[in-house]
């Protein structure tokens, strides 16, 4: 049970929305005692605490995504000292909507509460593994960037689908003309002013416009991408907090991609699964962490060169290369893909267990799951 007796009372369960929110208040046993709906506001969430506070002591409040739309409610109940925990919105729907009770803001909020109330060891909002509270602002700017990065990433991607449809239009005389690759930019270039010298037919001179203006765009996007990249490398963690100042010896890990996640097991990105003959086939787990996979696994200088760490996160005694733990996987039956999963798979999970041991050092007194 989560009740003990130093954390008695009721637990909330709040689902946040973009201007309201849903908050149900059940007790220890699991009965629902009621719902309400507040507005997303100073005037909202005070009005939220009071009338929680009227139905007993309040020991949890779990809230469904409070890194987004529930941002605003946790730094609130952070602020006023209660234990808010975050709540993945992949949890709540598991059980309750497969029995056909159907979906509402109300019925959330229900099963948002039970699930604080039937796993104490959810994380904590913001996901901050020490005993500190609120959002990370470190973690906050390295996220912009990110972000910021990826967006800019998707829009050159779509300024480069559509500039390769229209050279794909254009006539084969001048299409012939341009340089043979599959690359956009060096075509583009070559392109570039074309429409001014010499006359083509209405649709060619239009498309040809078009690719200048892409030519344009696309170049902008790039210049723009690079300082978006160096103004986060300058937007670092303090030394003692650089995951990749541990992992460098091991694995040319990256900033972004080792401090990336909720340092939890990497265990789940990858699956075992017996086939014929006995054999084992690494598969992948389609529930995994995809965007979290590539950077700490692929390792962009010396892949096959580094050490094979010891089980304690070290260094082992006799240095191992990757070729031959991928050739050893290779002789037990795999196929290259399935060989380069498994030592993905002990890549990440040495890469884990060192951020934990780094974390049971800056916190000794700390539990990494606060309970």
């Amino acid at each position: 049970m989560l009740m003990t007796p130093d954390h008695a009372g009721n637990v909330v369960g709040v689902d946040p929305h973009k201007r309201t929110l849903t908050a149900t208040v059940a007790d220890a046993r699991g009965g629902i005692l009621a719902s309400a709906h507040f507005r997303v506001s100073g005037e909202g969430h005070r009005e939220l605490e009071v009338w929680a506070r009227q139905f007993g002591q309040i020991a949890r409040w779990g809230i469904e995504g409070s890194a987004s739309w529930g941002r605003h409610t946790a730094v609130f109940l952070i602020g006023r000292g209660h234990d808010v925990r975050d709540v993945c919105a992949n949890r709540t729907p598991r059980s309750d909507r497969a029995r056909q009770r159907g979906k509402s803001d109300t019925l959330d909020s229900e099963r948002i509460a039970r699930e604080v109330l039937a796993h104490p060891l959810l994380p904590k909002a913001f996901k901050r593994a020490g005993p500190e509270q609120g959002p990370d602002e470190q973690h906050q700017l390295l996220v912009l960037w990110h972000n910021r990065r990826r967006s800019i990433l998707t829009t050159r991607q779509h300024l480069v689908n559509g500039a390769e449809s229209l050279l794909c239009e254009l006539p084969l005389e001048l299409s012939e003309q341009l340089p043979d690759t599959k690359a956009v930019k060096p075509r583009l270039a070559a392109l570039a002013g074309r429409n001014r010298r010499r006359r083509y037919d209405a649709p060619t001179k239009l498309r040809l416009e078009l690719l200048d203006g892409y030519r344009t765009q696309i170049k902008a996007l790039d210049l723009e991408e690079k300082q978006v990249v160096a103004t986060a490398r300058r937007a670092r963690r303090p030394e003692r907090l650089d995951p990749r100042r541990a992992l460098r010896p091991e694995h040319p890990v990256g900033r972004r991609a080792a401090g990336r996640g909720r340092r939890r097991p990497t265990v789940h990105r990858g699956r075992v699964r017996t086939l014929q003959r006995n054999r084992a086939a690494a598969r992948l787990h389609r529930r995994g962490a995809r965007r979290a996979d590539p950077p700490p696994l692929q390792p962009r200088r010396q892949p096959a060169r580094e050490r094979d760490p010891s089980p304690d996160g070290g260094h082992a005694a006799a240095p191992r290369t990757a070729r031959p733990t991928h050739l050893r996987q290779r002789a037990r039956g795999h196929t290259k893909k399935e060989a380069r999963r498994v030592l993905k798979r002990h890549l990440s999970n040495v890469v884990y267990r060192r951020m934990i041991r780094d974390l049971h050092a800056q916190l000794p007194d700390q539990p990494l799951l606060a309970a």
